[in-house]
């Protein structure tokens, strides 16, 4: 099996070594005109963040305000409770 590529077709997948600039080009590529990418890491898709930001300002927005919000929420950050 190919460290990258795509199941049936369809999924795609990458096992390779992530890098910084595979991180950047997945998830903040104003080049890139989808939305939604191929992971960086693992199997199936992310968003390029950059062009939710650009397409659709309110849901990129909404993502932020959310994601900071369950951040600020929990009382013990991101530790995990045994």
């Amino acid at each position: 099996m190919d460290r990258q590529g795509e199941l049936f077709g369809i999924i795609p997948y990458d096992f390779r070594t992530h890098t910084w600039a595979r991180v950047k080009e997945r998830m903040w590529n104003p080049e890139e005109e989808r939305i939604v990418v191929p992971r960086v890491f693992g199997v199936g898709w992310t968003l390029n963040l950059y062009r939710l930001r650009e397409d659709y300002p309110i849901a990129f927005y909404a993502l932020v305000a959310g994601t900071t919000s369950l951040v600020a929420w929990n009382p013990g950050g991101l530790k995990h409770k045994r």
